[in-house]
């Protein structure tokens, strides 16, 4: 009588149970083609039949360089687009309070993108006040500028009366 429901059927379907399937021994190897007393043959291919699988050390570092240099590339390229998005924002763009702002928020908070920068750099960073730029206001900055640039003429220091002039002078004349 088959000692299980497994060699019951084997015995239905094949005929006796041969010695090859001895249920009751569960520690005994399994038998098979590639095994020779339990053990793998030292001469049998693996399962994919190549002897050496994967790839070879060369092709794993050429692969590796391509895809630092491949993420260097997209790394690089997201980055100057977040940049240029943030600095480059209408209300952004040539207010220099304003764009040292989004730099400071953009290097401290990677995670932002460059519309979120821009959006809350003009939410909370003043706007510089504009610059007189009327013709006037720029003759007058010239005229001024000039005026400073402009060698004085000497004098013998009689003429001059200012307090320390006037000193220096009596001061002289004393001796």
């Amino acid at each position: 009588m088959a000692k299980s429901l497994l060699a019951a059927v084997h015995n239905a379907v094949a005929g006796a149970v041969d010695d090859v399937l001895n249920e009751d021994d569960t520690s005994a190897p399994a038998l098979n083609a590639t095994m020779r007393n339990g053990s793998m043959a030292t001469n049998s291919p693996p399962a994919g039949g190549d002897p050496n699988p994967g790839i070879s050390q060369a092709a794993h570092d050429a692969a590796v360089t391509a895809a630092r240099a491949e993420g260097v590339t997209a790394g690089a390229t997201a980055a100057t687009e977040r940049l240029s998005a943030a600095l480059g924002a209408e209300g952004i763009k040539g207010d220099a309070g304003r764009m040292a702002a989004a730099l400071d928020l953009a290097v401290k908070s990677p995670g932002m993108s460059g519309g979120d920068i821009a959006t809350f750099v003009t939410g909370n960073i003043a706007a510089a006040k504009p610059a007189a730029t009327s013709a006037a206001d720029y003759a007058a900055a010239r005229a001024s500028a000039s005026a400073l640039a402009q060698p004085q003429a000497k004098t013998d220091g009689r003429s001059d009366r200012s307090p320390l002039a006037a000193a220096v002078a009596t001061t002289n004349k004393r001796r």
